[in-house]
């Protein structure tokens, strides 16, 4: 077998050459990856259908979920809601760093708090207090202006005491008094007696102190699409930042009643699928995969996020990475020679004999001069 020889970028190329329109490949490219989009988006597209399958509450189509779509299909469930977040019994308010005070609800792997150890760097960073952000804030701002009554609600709830703070803990939310009023209030709700309207809620009298009128208000902010404005207010002209709304919304039972019968429940791969039999993002089907792991125990596992997030880590960052250093998964390219068929032509042009070598008798390079400085090419003949 015949030694080859480096060829010096100098001499010429005898290899092989074809004309290359960089503006005429790169139009062709645009118009058939369009015309591939448009094809693929109108056979496996995601259909803008709604809030629900057929027989669920109606929506129009492409409609988001807002206060005054759960106000008008659930008026109950938005009540009931409601005063769990006045009493900080929902999973907002007591889901821990980033969002409130909450101790022991952060998650933690081999006795490790990542989200402790960032609120002890950073503080906390979204701050929520459910009584106060969700109902006595809007309820005061949009309600009890135009209503003394709500005014005057709002004022004896607040004075019956009841930790009101950014990101507050669970348990402090609400005092022993307000407890009282909201638990008693919240059996009055879940009574079969009890009934709703978007606007109203009748009960049998009991000993709920303010809250009924509180939660009264509630609702017609929200049948007026008036609480909606108020969680996309923004200092800025346009806002992105709907964090709050979705807090509140997916505290409801009404938010995950429609996730699950569109197929978009975590247990249904999540984010990854689209409204029914629809595909959605593929891209993130290792994320939304892990939470399909039996191993992690996916319906009773209280640190199930964070084991996600580590196995992202180990396998979305630093197996790639190190994958060439790895015993056994560096080797997986020569079981499986994808490579042979990407360098095809170039194991075809070996397959003959030597690869394309330089003109016979052309001139090589000078050498360098001693001690590394540049070289003067010589100048033709003639010139």
């Amino acid at each position: 077998m015949a030694t080859r020889t480096k060829r010096h970028p100098l001499r010429i190329w005898r290899g092989p050459e074809r004309p290359y329109d960089l503006i005429t490949e790169g139009t062709i490219a645009v118009i058939v990856v369009a015309l591939l989009c448009i094809l693929a988006a109108s056979l496996w597209g995601s259909p803008d259908g709604g809030l629900t399958d057929p027989g669920g509450p109606k929506s129009p189509a492409g409609q988001a979920f807002s206060a005054k779509y759960w106000d008008v299909n659930d008026p109950s469930d938005l009540a009931q809601t409601a005063v769990q977040e006045l009493l900080g019994g929902t999973t907002t308010a007591g889901y821990g760093p980033p969002f409130n005070q909450t101790t022991g609800a952060s998650q933690e792997f081999i006795g490790i708090k990542p989200a402790e150890i960032a609120k002890f760097i950073f503080g906390l960073t979204l701050p929520i207090n459910t009584a106060n952000d969700f109902v006595l804030a809007p309820v005061s701002q949009l309600a009890a202006p135009s209503s003394p009554a709500v005014a005057a609600a709002v004022g004896r709830y607040k004075a019956a005491g009841g930790d009101l703070s950014p990101g507050a803990a669970a348990g402090q939310v609400a005092s022993s008094q307000q407890t009282t009023w909201l638990n008693n209030y919240a059996k009055a709700l879940a009574a079969s007696s009890a009934k709703f309207t978007p606007t109203s809620i009748t009960v049998s009298a009991g000993n709920y102190g303010p809250v009924p009128t509180i939660i009264a208000a509630e609702l017609a902010i929200a049948d007026d699409g008036s609480l909606d404005g108020y969680f996309q207010g923004s200092q800025q002209q346009l806002s992105t930042n709907t964090y709050m709304a979705t807090m509140f919304f997916s505290d409801s039972t009404l938010w995950e009643t429609i996730a699950e019968a569109q197929g978009v429940g975590g247990d249904q791969w999540g984010v990854m699928n689209e409204l029914w039999n629809f595909p959605g993002q593929v891209w993130l089907w290792l994320y939304s995969g892990m939470y399909q792991i039996p191993a992690l125990n996916p319906s009773n596992n209280a640190n199930l996020d964070l084991d996600v997030g580590l196995l992202m880590i180990v396998f979305g960052f630093l197996l790639p990475m190190f994958a060439p250093w790895i015993p056994v998964i560096n080797r997986i390219p020569r079981w499986i020679p994808l490579y042979k068929i990407i360098y095809r032509k170039y194991y075809a042009s070996m397959a003959g004999g030597q690869p394309p070598t330089e003109v016979p008798g052309a001139p090589a390079p000078p050498p360098s001069p001693p001690g590394g400085g540049s070289a003067t090419l010589p100048r033709p003949a003639g010139r």
